[in-house]
């Protein structure tokens, strides 16, 4: 290239005719060198360039290498991080099941301490009444009930404060008892016999009307109890004027009994 530049530049100084003096031959000649020199500067430039833009290009594909290295690392790690997060999962549902196993057991174990503490406490109130003492068999009922509301004895307890206050002739009291029977224990069994100590209170009470609408109610709700035939015979005793004075003579009687037993 810088041959065919140098000829051109010849050519053209000799197509006058060649009458180019010494002088300007000299001339000619370091305006050649002087152009040798800047081609040569030129191409020493492009030839760095070409190096830069090699080292350059060599240098992003280590970059790139080291970028792809690193990316692999990382995907390792995070394999390897998956790895020990299942273990710990596992692991912890392992602890999980062995907990709720335990915890099972101790909430059944619970629950048999409970059930005995509650029976004992409920038989040493029911105890109490049998033989007497109504005083110390409510205050055994009530402590139940205080303790275990929600008891399988619950009602029970209920039911046997109101016997026990009908025993100590405390008619209004016992009746007031018995009322909570149906109304905290809607599906109790002892729904039917509280019902029946009502309407005996009633009687007591010389309220005769009140006393034979609840034994009818007794009849037409449990018409195949024992105690919807305990309610007949009463009613049909109080609907017969001597039998009911005899009766009723004969129930003071017996609760005088109890009030000197008592005593």
């Amino acid at each position: 290239m810088k041959r065919i530049i140098l000829l051109g530049i010849i050519g053209g100084l000799c197509l006058p005719g060649c009458f180019a003096t010494r002088e300007e031959m000299a001339t000619l000649k370091e305006d050649m060198s002087r152009l040798q020199e800047q081609v040569g500067g030129v191409q020493q430039g492009m030839n760095k360039s070409t190096s830069k833009i090699k080292i350059g290009q060599a240098d992003i594909g280590a970059r790139m290498d080291a970028l792809e290295l690193g990316q692999q690392g990382v995907e390792a790690k995070i394999d390897e991080s998956n790895n020990k997060i299942d273990k710990v999962s596992l692991r912890l549902d392992n602890l999980e099941s062995v907990l709720q196993s335990r915890l099972k057991a101790l909430e059944d174990k619970t629950a048999a301490e409970v059930a005995v503490s509650s029976e004992k406490m409920y038989q040493t109130a029911y105890i109490d009444y049998t033989k007497g003492n109504f005083d110390l068999a409510i205050m055994g009922f009530r402590q139940y009930l205080e303790k275990y509301p929600a008891g399988v004895l619950a009602d029970s307890s209920q039911y046997w404060i109101g016997e026990c206050l009908f025993s100590q002739n405390k008619y209004d009291q016992s009746i007031e008892e018995f009322k909570k029977v149906k109304l905290h224990y809607s599906q109790s069994i002892k729904i039917p016999p509280a019902k029946l100590k009502i309407a005996l209170a009633m009687d007591l009470m010389d309220k005769k009307k009140e006393a034979l609408k609840l034994l009818d109610e007794i009849i037409a709700q449990y018409p195949d109890s024992a105690e919807a035939k305990a309610a007949a015979e009463k009613k049909t005793e109080l609907q017969t004027p001597k039998k009911q004075e005899k009766a009723k003579e004969q129930e003071k009687e017996k609760e005088k009994e109890k009030a000197k037993e008592q005593e």
